[in-house]
């Protein structure tokens, strides 16, 4: 995956419970521990925002991008403009 979500460990560094990151932003805790572990395909805007105030952070504290590997990477060089690299139904 090409961004890691940090929130475990902020949730650690700030001794905050699953129970009370769900109650919080009013989700399940089955939910919010797949936010906890990074297991997750999206983030509404919404949630991002209530999680930065909930944890006082900004969201680059909560995800951090990682590049992966050339060999793996779909655009040949950062200079290659003729392709966004992205899967046709990435934007939908």
């Amino acid at each position: 995956m090409a961004i890691e979500f940090r929130l475990a460990v902020l949730m650690a560094e700030r001794k905050m419970k699953l129970k009370d990151l769900a109650e919080t932003l009013n989700i399940t805790q089955a939910n919010a521990s797949h936010l906890k572990t990074g297991k997750i395909k999206a983030l509404k805007l919404k949630t991002l925002e209530k999680l930065c105030f909930l944890l006082d952070c900004q969201p680059g504290d909560l995800m951090e991008y990682q590049p992966e590997s050339p060999s793996s990477s779909v655009v040949e060089s950062p200079l290659d403009l003729g392709s966004t690299g992205l899967p046709e139904d990435f934007l939908d």
